[in-house]
């Protein structure tokens, strides 16, 4: 169950990248959303892979102290994901060729995403959003927003079983070069995480063997 709702909680992280906004440069309704999407799919559809770093701040009700985790991420068009957390601990979860490979612990756990409904639609969620085609998704309701430096996607849960889990994906798009930076998620608990994502390279030759967990 552990790993079950890690994985969750990184299908719905994995949906891009964001930054937090500041008092001082509020977010108001995007002037061009049409202008957006459009730029955005062109950003994502010339992407091939990507590698990249990332770090996760998690904020709990019942810890004065956020956790900050470490790791880095690979993907491969069409439907290759892998993220590997280094730091404080060790976990690995991969997207291989319809099945969902999880390790936990030492120990690898195999999932079929295409015989588990949840699976699917956060396996399906999660490549989506590498591609750029979450603009477009039936499962949230999107508030287009936008200040000084970042696009703003407000994403609300539509689906009763997503709802469960998330209440708010925050997804912020850097206005200069069209790449997802952050992205915030709050839960129905109240919990909320924020994932970042640096050192970000594209089109990087990858192999399918890259994406195995054992």
């Amino acid at each position: 169950m552990n790993s079950f709702r890690k994985y969750i909680g990184i299908a719905v992280f994995v949906l891009l990248c964001c930054s937090m906004a500041g008092q001082t440069d509020p977010y108001v309704a995007m002037k061009d959303v049409a202008g957006f999407k459009t730029k955005l799919n062109q950003k994502n559809t010339s992407i091939t892979s990507m590698t990249c770093d990332f770090v996760q701040e998690k904020s709990l009700s019942f810890m004065a102290q956020k956790v900050i985790s470490k790791g880095n991420m690979k993907y491969k068009k069409p439907d290759m994901m892998k993220l590997e957390y280094t730091t404080p601990f060790v976990y690995i979860m991969s997207l291989y060729k319809g099945k969902v490979l999880i390790k936990d612990n030492g120990k690898v756990s195999k999932y079929d995403s295409k015989t588990n409904k949840l699976f699917k639609y956060v396996n399906d969620l999660m490549i989506k959003a590498v591609q750029g085609n979450v603009l477009d998704s039936k499962e949230f309701s999107i508030a287009f927003k936008e200040n000084s430096k970042f696009f703003l996607m407000e994403m609300t849960p539509i689906d009763v079983t997503m709802k469960q889990y998330v209440t708010k994906v925050n997804v912020y798009v850097n206005k200069t070069d069209y790449g997802v930076m952050k992205v915030e998620m709050t839960e129905k608990s109240g919990d909320y995480t924020l994932i970042t994502f640096v050192n970000r390279v594209y089109n990087v030759a990858l192999k399918d063997e890259e994406f195995l967990v054992q």
